[in-house]
């Protein structure tokens, strides 16, 4: 069997237990010690029979960090980690029509509860928790607002 079969059935097992993005996918067949121009065959094999789908891992991320309590800059950011552009993301995020807002809410009551604001440390406090989640300051502001 040549190297390159071998290669395409590994990338194959690897994306029938998940979606990978091309990244990650590079990465992991560099690991197993396959050529440049291999993995760029297989790769362009993979998407041609679409095994491979950079939209759909982009979906499958953003519903699963979403469902995490993530906001949306935290997505991006570890989109941008596996070489995926914010467009990509922003467009992706528009089409599933994720309420950031909602989410916000959610992950600031999650988290505090109806315990109000006592005094300016713990607001900015929790502000900085929310913005290490990936909200904007907007999201924020409704958030607390709406527990208050």
């Amino acid at each position: 069997m040549t190297e390159l079969a071998e290669l395409k059935r590994t990338a194959l097992n690897w994306l029938s237990r998940r979606d990978y993005s091309e990244s990650q996918l590079s990465q992991r067949l560099a690991r197993q010690g396959a050529e440049a121009g291999a993995i760029a065959q297989v790769i362009a094999w993979c998407k041609a029979e679409n095994y491979l789908n950079q939209q759909r891992f982009i979906s499958m991320l953003l519903r699963s960090r979403a469902n995490k309590g993530y906001g949306l800059a935290y997505i991006v950011q570890e989109c941008r980690q596996q070489n995926i552009s914010r467009d990509q993301v922003e467009q992706c995020a528009a089409e599933l029509e994720i309420d950031w807002f909602a989410l916000a809410q959610q992950q600031y009551q999650k988290k505090y509860g109806q315990t109000a604001v006592t005094e300016y440390k713990d607001k900015y406090k929790r502000m900085a928790y929310m913005q290490r989640r990936g909200f904007s300051n907007e999201q924020i502001q409704f958030a607390i607002n709406q527990t208050e």
